[in-house]
């Protein structure tokens, strides 16, 4: 086949975390493959987190049939909860994953997985659960229970809902540090310590960081811990570029 062109779709209503999702997805890959990350902009609120799935699954799903349309070989739903998913391989004759699917399927040639899920108050017009069930329904729906550790969490701050409506309209790189700074030191202040336990306690050989926000921050992680740390991001991004390998 010609070089592979992979879609990175974010589901936000603004451009947000293009740019950081573009720094680990772009190196993640064979340099032959060609990357592109769009979100849905236009169609769905601009908001700092998942958009709520009555305004998301529409425009989602539209725009991975346009994508279709546009040429690519494999697309990447960035979000862990794997919006429309199911819907979207149904839609479309190229193949589409998400963050969670793949780290599923990816971690099983190296061992147990553990995920580590984040818990964010949702704000207005989004979709962030107040708990860690929908890490073990996809878990269960992909076939993998039998080599699942288990969910641990690591809570994360919400900018206060004044500072992300005023940051949307006038500084949105800064809204993204901030949300990446919290992020960041959820990592050190639970995050770190919950992947050890996972090793240490589950079992596990394999530890996935379920939020796309997380992408590029887990290199302490991954010195802290004996386990494969798989990135939210490239792991998805490097199994499309698979997949768009394999069914050409």
């Amino acid at each position: 086949m010609a070089n592979p062109k992979i879609l990175v779709l974010n589901p936000n209503g603004t451009d947000i975390y293009d740019q950081a999702t573009r720094e680990v997805a772009e190196p993640a890959v064979s340099s032959d493959t060609e990357v592109v990350v769009r979100n849905l902009a236009g169609s769905v609120p601009r908001t700092a987190f998942l958009p709520a799935p009555s305004v998301l699954m529409n425009p989602l799903l539209e725009a991975v049939v346009q994508a279709e349309k546009d040429g690519f070989d494999a697309i990447v739903i960035a979000c862990c909860d794997d919006p429309g998913l199911q819907d979207a391989k149904h839609l479309v004759s190229i193949p589409v994953t998400g963050p969670m699917e793949a780290a599923a399927y990816t971690a099983a040639p190296l061992g147990r997985l553990a995920v580590i899920a984040p818990r964010i108050e949702s704000g207005e017009n989004e979709n962030l659960p107040t708990d860690s069930n929908w890490v073990r329904r996809h878990i269960h729906q992909y076939g993998m229970y039998h080599n699942f550790a288990g969910v641990r969490h690591a809570p994360c701050p919400h900018p206060p809902k004044e500072d992300t409506d005023r940051l949307l309209d006038e500084d949105i790189g800064k809204l993204c540090d901030i949300v990446r700074s919290g992020m960041a030191n959820a990592l050190q202040e639970t995050g770190i310590n919950q992947a050890r336990l996972a090793c240490e306690e589950d079992d596990a050989n394999v530890v996935f960081f379920a939020c796309t926000i997380w992408s590029g921050l887990l290199d302490p992680v991954q010195a802290a811990v004996p386990a494969q740390v798989l990135d939210p991001v490239a792991t998805p991004v490097r199994f499309a570029e698979m997949l768009a390998k394999n069914t050409a």
